[in-house]
């Protein structure tokens, strides 16, 4: 169930594949220490999630520039294709149970009243991007409780637990929508801005991260000029476009030392990186480890 990365596709969407087919629904409990970059970096993905903080603190930034911090107890609801990453807050360390789950698990056909009435209205929802679950709220409260009944039932895996996971999952997005009607009822808006302009730039990165990238080139991805790329990065991730791709080869690195038998030599080359000695210096400097000895680490 620990998921210690986040890999994503040349869409800038992630290579796990959450749940199967007859079952799309993944669960995690999540130790965000153990991720590659000690966070877990940008990404979206079209399945809509739900998680708790069962220990300590989560920062969670989305692509408008939001950010929000979660305590133990606490969760959120993030919606469908909505750019995000989170971080630790404080110096507690931070676990997670999350649920990421396919629509088609709520509703299997586009012209159900559940798709056009309900669903719908929420996954293109402009002010829904996401929605921070307290216990002082009652409706919110019973949130946060069926996530942890569907943790429970997901752990002990009895006969029929499936069904049981989808009831505790359509009750909850009954509440989201029950509650948030007003919002749902708001015109769609469809507009370009640094959020769409941030995602061409990330999948031109993700399709070509093995190449001597130039600034230049990424901004090109998005129309945009230099300049404006690396103000779109700082306001929107509050990363530069360099250091967002360095932290992309460092983690398909990662993966690569873990998964394969390539040497780090070639995996350097593959991933982008000039000379092996410069990939592990920066390797070491961001990983507090050297190449090698990480690739030991992980076969323990």
């Amino acid at each position: 169930m620990q998921q210690t990365r986040v890999i994503t596709d040349k869409n800038g969407k992630e290579l796990i594949s959450r749940g199967d087919l007859p079952f799309p629904c993944a669960v995690y409990y999540s130790d965000v220490s153990k991720y590659v970059t000690g966070d877990i970096p940008w990404h979206w993905h079209q399945e809509l999630e739900l998680f708790i903080v069962d220990q300590g603190e989560v920062c969670t930034r989305l692509g408008d520039k939001s950010s929000f911090i979660l305590q133990a107890g606490q969760g959120a609801f993030i919606n469908s294709n909505i750019l995000h990453s989170m971080k630790i807050s404080g110096n507690t360390g931070c676990k997670l149970i999350t649920f990421v789950f396919a629509r088609r698990l709520l509703s299997s056909f586009p012209e159900s009243i559940f798709n056009q009435k309900y669903l719908d209205p929420l996954l293109n929802c402009n002010s829904l991007a996401k929605l921070t679950l307290c216990q002082k709220t009652d409706w919110q409260l019973k949130i946060i409780t069926e996530i942890l009944k569907a943790y429970q039932i997901y752990q002990k895996k009895d006969y029929g637990f499936e069904i049981l996971i989808r009831n505790k999952l359509s009750y909850i997005f009954y509440l989201i929508v029950k509650n948030k009607q007003l919002l749902l009822n708001e015109p769609l808006l469809t507009k370009e801005n640094h959020n769409s302009r941030i995602k061409k730039m990330i999948e031109f990165i993700h399709s070509n991260y093995q190449k001597q990238l130039t600034v230049d080139q990424i901004a090109e991805a998005a129309n945009i000029s230099k300049r404006e790329c690396f103000r779109c990065f700082k306001q929107t991730i509050n990363s530069s476009p360099v250091l967002y791709l360095l932290k992309y080869r460092l983690a398909v690195a990662s993966r690569l030392l873990r998964e394969t038998s390539l040497s780090i030599t070639e995996i350097c080359l593959k991933v982008g990186f000039n000379t092996p000695s410069y990939f592990s210096k920066i390797f070491k400097k961001h990983m507090n480890s050297s190449p090698s000895s990480y690739r030991q680490a992980s076969k323990i």
